[in-house]
């Protein structure tokens, strides 16, 4: 096998990973033109959208393909664990879920956070 061969898994997570990013920046715009401001920030292996007082962190490692998610608010945390397979899926515990589907649960999780009812089914 040769490097590039090798390293064709972590290529693909990383194009995934990018693609993610994107969509998170995308659902937030759109959320925010709902009045609700949203506030994307990314670096390597790294993206957080902050909503109000809440902030949702996503961390990367295109190495492995592992990541994990937090949200974090000022009277609790809530995360999850999930990982980029060497196809590109997203497979979290509950199992495979659609990149798009992902991010639009996370913008709905921060949303909800900023409520008073906190809504416990996403994504997972």
């Amino acid at each position: 096998m040769s490097e590039q061969d090798s390293s064709y898994p972590a290529q693909v997570r990383g194009h995934v990973w990018e693609s993610l990013v994107s969509m998170l920046q995308v659902y937030a715009h759109a959320a925010s033109l709902n009045g609700k401001e949203y506030v994307v920030t990314s670096d390597s292996g790294k993206v957080m959208v902050k909503h109000l007082a809440s902030v949702l962190t996503v961390s990367f490692r295109p190495d492995t393909g592992e990541a994990s998610w937090v949200v974090t608010r000022p009277e609790c945390e809530e995360r999850g664990e999930f990982r980029i397979d060497e196809h590109g899926t997203l497979v979290f515990p509950a199992g495979p879920k659609a990149l798009d589907t992902a991010a639009m649960d996370w913008i709905a999780l921060l949303d909800h956070a900023a409520r008073p009812v906190v809504n416990e089914n996403v994504p997972s």
